[in-house]
């Protein structure tokens, strides 16, 4: 009986070792991991060349999330196409899945120099009219900066306004005119006399009138002083006494 279930049970164990086997290559078959057939990088970099500005090649690599912020940016103002051209020819840029492209070495090499003599072309010919545009720009906020910020005084001079005489025998010194800020009066007095700044059209000097300048001998001198703007006229008593005068105005600042 041993004898006969001997064999039996042999060929029975045999059976059941080689359904084992089969399972079990079947199992190894079923888990295996499918193969990535990866993406040539010629056509998504065709794709990025020519219409990476508004996101076809990222469509064509299924990103279509980056493909749709590409777009609105218009290539994120070229700045954006030109890093995906030279990434895929470069061969750094993936697929949707996350996977590398495909491509020889000899075509990276002529996608790159192709690369960037498209990006430097196309970089130089957009440079003129965004200059144009920096300038424009530049020079309305200048005005519009000019039109805020106090501007820059020009540098103080002296500007000679009149040279007058006055004295027995001649007649009447000429008003002068005076634009604000103030005035030098550069005299000759040949005896003494009082000078007086008055206002033009004052009928004689006003009582209590205090005098430019008193000397009670002959000389020549300097006086700076503050007025307002307006005719202007200079009188010198006694009316015997000779003088010389030259007023000159300041301009383009202050004296303190």
């Amino acid at each position: 009986m041993n004898a006969e279930a001997g064999p039996a049970a042999k060929r029975w164990s045999n059976r059941l070792t080689a359904a084992a086997r089969a399972r079990s290559a079947g199992k190894a078959r079923a888990d295996s991991v499918p193969e990535v057939r990866l993406i040539d990088f010629r056509r998504p970099w065709v794709l990025s060349l020519l219409g990476g500005f508004f996101g076809v090649d990222r469509f064509n690599l299924r990103r279509p999330v980056s493909g749709v912020i590409k777009l609105l940016t218009l290539g994120g103002a070229g700045f954006w196409w030109a890093a995906d051209v030279l990434a895929l020819a470069l061969g750094s840029a993936v697929d949707g899945g996350g996977h590398p492209l495909a491509g020889r070495r000899s075509h990276r090499a002529a996608a790159l120099v192709a690369s960037l003599v498209v990006i430097l072309t196309a970089f130089t010919l957009a440079s003129g009219p965004a200059l144009t545009l920096l300038r424009a720009g530049g020079g309305s906020a200048m005005t519009a900066l000019s039109s805020v910020l106090p501007t820059k005084e020009p540098p103080p001079r002296w500007t000679e306004v009149a040279v007058l005489a006055g004295g027995p025998g001649r007649p009447a010194p000429e008003p002068f005119t005076l634009t604000g800020g103030a005035a030098r009066i550069q005299y000759t007095l040949d005896g003494p006399g009082f000078i007086y700044l008055l206002a033009e059209g004052t009928r004689g000097v006003p009582e209590g009138e205090e005098p430019l300048l008193s000397k009670l001998e002959a000389g020549s001198g300097t006086y700076t002083r503050r007025v307002d703007p307006g005719e202007w006229t200079l009188m010198v008593l006694p009316a015997g006494t000779r003088w010389s005068a030259t007023i000159d105005s300041f301009t383009g600042g202050s004296i303190e």
